[in-house]
């Protein structure tokens, strides 16, 4: 159950506020975890940059329709999620 909920949070998060990192999520043990497993179901997608002078990975949305559908129906995106999300599909 604390696993599908820290991965609802992150995914929220992210979609609401683009690009973030597992230190940004500082107040979830092993953000890292819940990223992969992500990852591995196309929701998110990563990048290497650097933040300061620490390199880190850099976590964002890989497919909207699956992360708005991993929410499930009691996410309300807010106005920027759906412009970006209308934006997508019109690029497809």
């Amino acid at each position: 159950m604390r696993c599908a909920k820290h991965e609802r949070y992150i995914v929220k998060i992210i979609l609401e506020e683009g690009e973030k990192t597992a230190t940004d999520f500082s107040h979830i043990s092993n953000a890292n975890q819940y990223f992969c497993n992500l990852e591995k179901e196309g929701i998110l997608k990563s990048r290497w940059g650097v933040k300061g002078i620490a390199r880190v990975k850099y976590r964002r949305i890989a497919n909207i329709e699956k992360a708005m559908k991993f929410l499930g129906r009691s996410y309300t995106p807010l106005k920027k999620v759906l412009k970006f999300s209308e934006q997508a599909k019109k690029r497809s």
